[in-house]
């Protein structure tokens, strides 16, 4: 090949390599495969030929191993003795020689495959480098710029590919503006024919997660952590902070000065609310926090329902609910625990005595009275070992009087409770594991 094409031709080569992010060697294995299948095309075969670069001199070097033969038959493995005697005038019938090839040579149609195969080969081997790079960030934030609508969903510019946020992981009433920069969260990464499928949401619980780590320093060294999160996207979500380095207060760094780390998260966020709470592995005190701005007076728990009844006063219920039930329903969330609210009054009016529990006589509930289980509430509470004991009837009848002041305490609940489950949403997250020893 002339030294002004092969020239053109490197140039080419590294405008690939900066532009593309490609390696030489990848450019010039995937020429060298398109040159081989270009010559397959015309002569049937290219098993002879071997190509070489030489990039200290900018040479492309294609050569063909031919058997010198009398008649030609095959243009691409024989030559002529005649044409052989140009190359190494001693050449004979049967010798082996190495004859350049100029791929003008080839003719149009070859020239024409050549390109083809080259543009489909660097189309697959830069598809299959964006897929890995972006296989890495998977579970990570990307920055990329609005691009257009499509079906309702956001196509965002990568730089080297495109990412879509579908309309299911977008933020209500958030406005997305050809040309404007926007942050999302990688849900998955797909292989496709064309280009690689980047999937993004700013929806993901993980996304507020990863904005946390970028403006809470103490949390990206690990110094803090985000145990759950609790999220109704655009509008309110509820994270839980724990501590790692006991000498931070979690709940400050993730606030930071005046809020300026939790506001910038907001910002971004489309103005969504974010409560900040620590986490606290006793469940009747993580529920009292994750019920914030309200206060609790006092709760029952019920751990086999995984239950928590919360009193608070009567000025505060409505704020304890939330609009629409959202502070109470957030706070179900992150626990994980079913939540019922009361005012203190409404717990007041409803506390039924023992005394019309089935099968349990008159002197039973006396005792039990006298032991401070005097209502249905605090029976259904009550450890089956603790009544057996009081009452004197066995194990079996004790569960027989828990399980019926349940089923009473539950329709007094269902009546004149607010009932928020946890189960209408998985929380974010799992409880630190404490370490033994």
């Amino acid at each position: 090949m002339r030294k002004s094409q092969t020239f053109n031709l490197f140039q080419a080569f590294e405008d690939l390599v900066r532009e593309k992010g490609l390696s030489i060697d990848v450019v010039e294995s995937s020429l060298q495969e398109a040159i081989l299948q270009g010559i397959k095309k015309k002569y049937g075969h290219s098993e002879n030929v071997k190509i070489s670069f030489d990039r200290e001199k900018s040479e492309l070097l294609v050569v063909a191993e031919k058997t010198v033969v009398s008649k030609l038959s095959d243009p691409i493995a024989e030559i002529e003795e005649e044409e052989a005697k140009k190359i190494k005038p001693d050449a004979k019938p049967g010798d082996k020689i190495l004859v350049p090839l100029e791929l003008e040579t080839l003719g149009r149609n070859a020239i024409y495959t050549i390109k083809q195969r080259l543009a489909e080969k660097l189309r697959d081997v830069e598809r299959e480098k964006v897929f890995h790079d972006f296989q890495h960030k998977k579970g990570e934030i990307v920055t990329g710029v609005v691009q257009r609508m499509q079906k309702g969903d956001i196509i965002v510019n990568l730089g080297r590919t495109e990412g879509i946020i579908p309309r299911s992981e977008q933020l209500p009433l958030e406005r997305y503006q050809q040309g404007r920069p926007i942050r999302a969260y990688v849900i998955d990464v797909k292989n496709s024919p064309k280009s690689p499928q980047i999937i993004l949401s700013r929806r993901a619980p993980e996304f507020l997660k990863k904005l946390f780590e970028f403006e809470v320093p103490e949390i990206y060294e690990g110094r803090v952590e985000i145990v759950r999160v609790a999220r109704e996207p655009g509008e309110r979500s509820k994270i839980a902070v724990v501590a790692v380095d006991e000498k931070i207060d979690p709940v400050g760094a993730c606030v930071g000065l005046k809020g300026i780390r939790v506001q910038a998260v907001v910002k971004e966020l489309n103005n969504e609310k974010i409560d900040v709470i620590q986490y606290d592995p006793d469940p009747e005190k993580f529920v009292a926090r994750a019920l914030a701005p309200a206060t609790v007076l006092f709760s029952e728990i019920y751990p086999e329902e995984k239950r928590i009844t919360v009193v608070v006063e009567d000025d505060k219920l409505s704020l304890a609910i939330g609009k629409g039930g959202q502070n109470a329903r957030l706070a179900a969330k992150l626990t994980n625990w079913r939540i019922t609210l009361y005012s203190k009054s409404q717990y007041e009016k409803i506390q039924r005595g023992i005394e019309g529990i089935p099968n349990m006589t008159p002197e039973m509930a006396e005792k039990l009275k006298k032991q401070d289980i005097d209502t249905v509430h605090k029976l259904a509470r009550a450890k089956p070992e603790l009544v057996k004991m009081i009452t004197g009837v066995s194990e079996e009848e004790a569960w027989e009087f828990i399980r019926a002041a349940r089923h009473i305490a539950e329709e007094i609940n269902q009546e004149y409770g607010f009932i928020s489950k946890a189960e209408d949403s998985e929380p974010q997250g799992e409880e630190p594991q404490e370490e033994n020893g």
